[in-house]
């Protein structure tokens, strides 16, 4: 007798049901404030878009070619919020607490929950000025990663274009684990791009979690 295969909607209700049912959305560090979108974000959601399309083109093409006009921006950041309910999805906009002022955009996507994994997306007003701010940014989201949703393990890819963000997975704890050649299209263009992979597991943030709690020990 062979074995049975579950069918698509078990198999549906087990990938959703594999992460916690309960987390706290909103992550507050020393200097920001990282929530999921809301209604009335339309605006500040666009402006970092526009204002950020040189650089973002390479690796959000798809973002970028869906808002064109204010409505678009209200669509998205609609969008955002169901991929956020449905676990599909967990999109950070980025606010200095200090102004209120809205600086950026971090994400977890293209969750695997057979592992379970994500990949790490984000960009920032004023690049690379912000470096620190998205350091900081990105150390949270990494903690929520590896503690209330229980990955074991988060990557990120970069184009030659964005490989600052790069240089600042690894600043964070991630490895550079490779290059895929030709494996991004340009937005466009029909040109192939690489694209280096970074990595960080759960054994590199447990790891990094103690060398700092023992390091903080010593100097006391």
């Amino acid at each position: 007798m062979s074995e049975q295969k579950p069918d698509t909607l078990s198999l549906m209700s087990f990938l959703y049901n594999a992460l916690p049912e309960d987390f706290d959305e909103h992550l507050e560090t020393k200097n920001l404030l990282l929530r999921p979108y809301q209604d009335g974000d339309e605006r500040d959601f666009m402006r970092l878009l526009q204002e950020s399309m040189a650089y973002l083109s390479p690796a959000f093409p798809g973002r970028l070619s869906r808002v064109r006009v204010l409505d678009d921006a209200r669509s998205q950041v609609q969008q955002l919020r169901t991929d956020w309910d449905n676990r599909r999805t967990f999109e950070f906009g980025v606010w200095q607490k200090q102004d209120n002022r809205y600086i950026g955009d971090i994400a977890l996507k293209n969750l695997d929950r057979s592992v379970p994994k994500a990949e790490v997306g984000l960009y920032f007003d004023g690049w690379p000025a912000t470096r620190q701010l998205a350091q900081e940014a990105l150390d949270e989201v990494i903690h929520f990663a590896f503690g209330p949703l229980g990955l074991n393990k988060v990557y990120l890819r970069c184009t030659t274009a964005n490989e600052s963000y790069g240089s600042l997975a690894e600043s964070c704890g991630f490895m550079k684990e490779g290059v895929l050649r030709c494996d991004h299209r340009g937005a466009d263009s029909d040109e192939l791009l690489d694209l280096t992979y970074y990595g960080l597991t759960r054994q590199d943030f447990e790891s990094k979690q103690q060398q700092q709690a023992a390091n903080s020990t010593a100097v006391v």
